[in-house]
């Protein structure tokens, strides 16, 4: 009885608004520091423009530490494929930058963005010299519904490799192999929607390019060793230690390197805590404001799903590149449709594929 008055009054709630004004940890990845403390190495943040709305995406990045004046932004679409220009953002101690996204991106263009260093030459990529707070602000001016999107972090300051030169559970956070979350009965009035990230290997982990010889007819074209095309390196070999060749943190496991289909499984119970579906869905680098009817219409079965449903999500850890699926991290809004005054938001609760389905010592 508890339980269902605890659901009533949420979703109470937000029908009183409907009518208001408008790495290489091991065995697995095991991202499980604070994606709020302070980063080393870098920052992954997704950002929102596109919509029916056309959402205004602000970048917030401090250096409370020391100055990083060689900070960088690469921008990356919601296939990860490359877009835009790279933008500057050097800073001083304790100074703080804007950056909003559609000042660099053409309207509408959904993805992630990578903040680090970057070398004299203006396009290598290299870890922060020094720490850095960060997040991503997004506004719809339509209906008032604004969130914060908190961001992935390489390598934690305090814990990681920067500091103690000792790889442990605290990289690529909050990225997890599972992750659970409620929701309410999918109504006209009552929604909810889902933010996934699944970066591919673009962002780091895939060496692709081999070396260049040279050719003596072009003066200046000098031998070159071979390098990752990924933003922030590869591994340099099967064994070359959880570094990748430019400095960063690598993850176990590895990102994908191309669309899966089917690779995110979720589990959907009512209030009775009976398995009602299980049903397959893709995540694909960013997958932004997924309404969880598109992932099963049980979400607004009113008969079955009256008080509304727990979730269970997970990708599964796969040896062969060509099917690995990687970690994920997500979002979750629940929102009264054409209401600013009630939007609840925050990231999905997580862990590893194998804890929550009751082996609590595995940390994948």
């Amino acid at each position: 009885m508890r339980k269902l008055i605890a659901v009533g009054v949420l979703v109470g709630g937000l029908l009183a608004g409907a009518g208001a004004a408008m790495a290489q940890p091991a065995p697995g990845q095991g991202g499980i520091g604070d994606p709020l403390t302070l980063a080393a190495s870098g920052v992954l943040i997704p950002y929102i423009t596109g919509g029916g709305h056309g959402t205004l995406a602000l970048i917030e990045v401090a250096s409370p530490v020391q100055g990083n004046s060689d900070a960088h932004m690469v921008f990356f679409n919601a296939t990860c494929a490359r877009v835009g220009d790279s933008v500057g953002i050097g800073q001083t101690e304790n100074h703080i930058v804007f950056q909003d996204v559609n000042s660099v991106l053409p309207a509408g263009t959904n993805g992630l963005v990578i903040i680090a260093g970057v070398e004299s030459d203006g396009f290598t990529l290299r870890p922060l010299d020094y720490p850095i707070h960060s997040r991503v602000y997004l506004f719809d001016s339509a209906d008032g519904r604004s969130r914060i999107l908190n961001p992935i972090i390489m390598d934690t300051a305090e814990f990681g490799s920067n500091n103690s030169g000792i790889l442990g559970a605290h990289l690529w956070s909050p990225l997890r192999t599972a992750a659970t979350f409620y929701a309410p009965l999918e109504t006209a009035s009552v929604k909810t929607q889902l933010t996934l990230v699944c970066p591919r290997s673009t962002i780091i982990g895939l060496v692709a390019k081999g070396a260049v010889a040279d050719d003596p007819n072009t003066p200046g074209d000098e031998t070159k060793a071979a390098v990752s095309e990924s933003a922030l390196g590869g591994p340099v070999s099967a064994s070359s230690g959880p570094l990748s060749n430019l400095g960063f943190p690598l993850i176990s496991p590895p990102f994908k390197t191309t669309s899966v289909a089917g690779d995110m499984r979720a589990r959907i119970y009512n209030t009775d805590e009976i398995l009602k579906r299980d049903v397959r869905t893709t995540c694909d680098c960013l997958s932004p404001d997924i309404p969880v009817a598109a992932i099963s219409t049980f979400y607004a079965d009113a008969a079955e799903a009256a008080d509304g449903s727990y979730t269970e999500l997970e990708v599964t850890v796969n040896p062969d590149p060509a099917k690995q699926t990687g970690s994920f991290a997500g979002y979750r809004s629940v929102f009264t449709v054409g209401s600013g005054l009630n939007n609840f938001v925050g990231g999905l609760s997580t862990g590893s594929r194998d804890s929550i389905q009751g082996n609590v010592s595995d940390t994948r």
